[in-house]
């Protein structure tokens, strides 16, 4: 996800300038920032993610869950 909380609940894009860690909007669940390099030209994008395992069935989650 691109847009996250802060723990003041305010909004906060996933950025490299963005903290570690935020909350979901979705689920109030941690949340970490994580990036991966584009294919075309070699930057960075970055995103919000869930930890590992936890909060699975959030509405929030762009992947089924097995």
């Amino acid at each position: 996800m691109k847009v996250a909380n802060t723990v003041d609940g305010k909004k906060i894009i996933a950025a490299d300038s963005a903290p570690a860690k935020a909350i979901c909007p979705a689920c109030g669940g941690v949340l970490t920032l994580r990036s991966r390099q584009t294919m075309n030209n070699g930057g960075r994008t970055f995103f919000w993610r869930h930890r590992s395992n936890l909060n699975r069935h959030c509405s929030a989650r762009n992947r089924p869950i097995n």
